[in-house]
């Protein structure tokens, strides 16, 4: 790529008017807030200017700026100054590149972003040397599985979600499991996702436990989400946004692990059932797959524990404590 061809480009006004709103077929800008770049061009001007393509009729196609332009327009001014190249003079990749490396010299792109810019790579490049050369300067690993996951970001994601997405709403991880449903099931989700604003472990929860009752009952997981109880909960007035998603997540993991759930209650039944000392506790283990139980006590002083341990030796029924499935309430 020859730089100086970049570096001495003419300078023009252009009328906004006549720059085409756009992001053109270099643009690599998604869910952005404009406000702080209105308020800095209004306050200051416009210390970089954009740089657009004219073909041989006139037309301008944006290269770099394309937010921008937008903050220009949307301060209304008629004009502004831009760098202008010439069609015959550059190649679309050198444009691209033009593009990507002045973006990554002035900000951080988003997973969008950084879908955006694979795809428009892919159309020029061959995929080895994407992976090699580019992807570590999206601070991507060089793999074809990440590569094929960004590329699907850009190409099949439904708006709303990319805008999740940008913002740090849903992870990569959720996402990638959201891709592997069908197009209606992924929106289904993901409205419940956003809709109770489930957090980003919780989304997690929700996408394993909907594809593995889906997988054992041969429910389809919009099915699944159209079942009375969780619609129940959903309209519950009752229950605040953080609760109507922890009450979604108890009702699936019930219908999940239906004997697990069962443990847990009858083994809550046998604690409830002892005058356990302030600040003891008594909990099973994970799955009730080991057979060693744990027994935490917090005190001040030594005493305390002294007092603590002699109630929990004298106490009546805390031998029935134990396997669940063997011993009941």
């Amino acid at each position: 790529m020859d730089t100086q061809k970049f570096a001495t480009a003419d300078l023009h006004l252009i009328d906004t008017d006549r720059i085409n709103d756009s992001p053109g077929p270099y643009g690599m800008s998604f869910g952005f807030e404009l406000k702080p770049l209105v308020r800095s061009i209004k306050t200051v001007g416009l210390l970089n200017v954009p740089v657009l393509i004219e073909d041989g009729e006139g037309a301008k196609t944006v290269i770099s700026g394309y937010r921008r332009i937008q903050a220009v327009k949307s301060l209304k001014w008629d004009n502004m100054p831009c760098r202008v190249l010439q069609k015959s003079e550059f190649s679309p990749l050198e444009c691209l590149l033009l593009n990507l490396h002045e973006n990554l010299a002035t900000r951080n792109l988003n997973n969008v972003e950084k879908g955006m810019v694979l795809s428009h790579l892919n159309s020029y490049l061959p995929l080895n040397e994407i992976m090699k050369d580019y992807m570590p300067l999206l601070d991507l690993p060089s793999n074809e599985e990440k590569f094929d996951l960004f590329l699907k970001i850009e190409k099949e994601l439904d708006e709303n979600i990319k805008i999740y997405l940008a913002r740090g709403h849903i992870s990569l991880q959720g996402v990638r499991m959201l891709l592997d449903m069908d197009p209606a099931s992924r929106l289904s989700v993901f409205g419940l996702i956003s809709n109770l604003k489930f957090n980003i472990n919780q989304q997690i929860q929700l996408i394993n436990y909907l594809i593995d009752i889906s997988h054992i009952t041969k429910a389809s997981v919009i099915e699944l989400l159209k079942d009375q109880p969780l619609e129940n909960i959903r309209l519950n007035d009752n229950l605040n946004t953080p609760q109507k998603a922890k009450a979604v997540l108890r009702l699936l993991r019930t219908r999940r692990f239906p004997s697990l759930t069962e443990a847990e209650k009858t083994f809550n039944k046998m604690v409830s059932k002892l005058d356990l000392p302030e600040r003891v506790r008594i909990d099973p283990p994970l799955f009730f797959e080991s057979p060693d139980y744990r027994l935490e006590i917090l005190f001040k002083e030594g005493k305390e524990l002294r007092e603590k341990i002699g109630r929990l030796f004298k106490m009546d029924g805390i031998e029935e404590i134990g396997n669940p499935w063997e011993r009941g309430a």
